[in-house]
């Protein structure tokens, strides 16, 4: 074989060598490329899955009022018998408004703890019923001062290797710790706990303003940011995020 047909190979193999490599970085490029349009998409899913949550809060706090004030209207329907002056009447109409005002209170309270706590700093977890447990956990023992590892998970309505998953991950953020014997001692809020509890309690809720019962409380009526359309209100965010998603150029 002559010397001219090796050199002939040899810049045969480097023309294929030199498409090779062009043709890998075209690759290269492309997949670069797909990489950032799936960072955005699961960007924009995050964001939609946020928007979901807060529309099922949104729903079961609109749900729980409509269930009230249907239970409210159908008492004073029934009482329209007795006598609207009958201090004993007038007493279990209180009665009932309170407890309702009560149970209002709870759920705003359940809302601003459980949103504070998805949103805690170094908080990477996004399991809402994983979230919505350890914020019951947190407001009964805020409640209750101190309570056994058997009646935390009972009242949270958990298990024994599930509650210790979820008192494991508070007391890694240093909101709860445990004192006393392994098998006697108890769960307390710890002082960053409780500042944490109360910060979030106090947080005022953005909601719509609804018109409240004339036997509820006029201290607890909701405050929703509405947008002029039909249907159930929304945070104007919502519709900000909705326009911005899915832009043609993008993909």
């Amino acid at each position: 074989m002559s010397i001219e047909t090796l050199q002939l190979k040899i810049e045969n193999q480097q023309n294929i060598i030199k498409q090779l490599t062009n043709e890998n970085e075209e690759m290269y490029q492309q997949f670069s490329h797909l990489m950032i349009r799936n960072n955005k998409l699961l960007k924009r899913i995050d964001d939609l899955q946020g928007i979901i949550d807060d529309l099922h809060i949104r729903i079961e706090e609109l749900q729980l009022i409509n269930g009230n004030m249907l239970k409210l209207n159908d008492k004073i329907r029934s009482g329209k018998e007795n006598s609207m002056t009958d201090p004993d009447y007038l007493l279990k109409v209180n009665d009932d408004s309170e407890k309702i005002n009560d149970e209002l209170k709870n759920k705003i309270e359940f809302n601003n703890v459980f949103t504070h706590w998805k949103n805690y700093p170094q908080q990477d977890a996004r399991n809402e019923p994983n979230l919505r447990k350890q914020a019951q956990m947190l407001i009964h023992l805020h409640r209750h001062k101190a309570l056994r590892a058997a009646d935390l998970f009972a009242k949270t309505g958990v298990g024994g290797v599930t509650g210790a998953r979820y008192v494991a991950t508070l007391k890694k953020f240093g909101l709860i710790n445990f004192t006393g014997a392994r098998k006697k001692g108890q769960y307390e809020m710890t002082q960053k706990g409780i500042d944490f509890l109360e910060k979030a309690s106090h947080e005022p809720v953005h909601m719509e303003e609804v018109a409240p019962s004339p036997t509820l409380s006029s201290s607890f009526q909701h405050n929703f940011p509405v947008i002029e359309q039909p249907g159930i209100p929304i945070k104007g965010t919502v519709i900000d995020i909705l326009a911005s998603s899915f832009n043609q150029s993008d993909l």
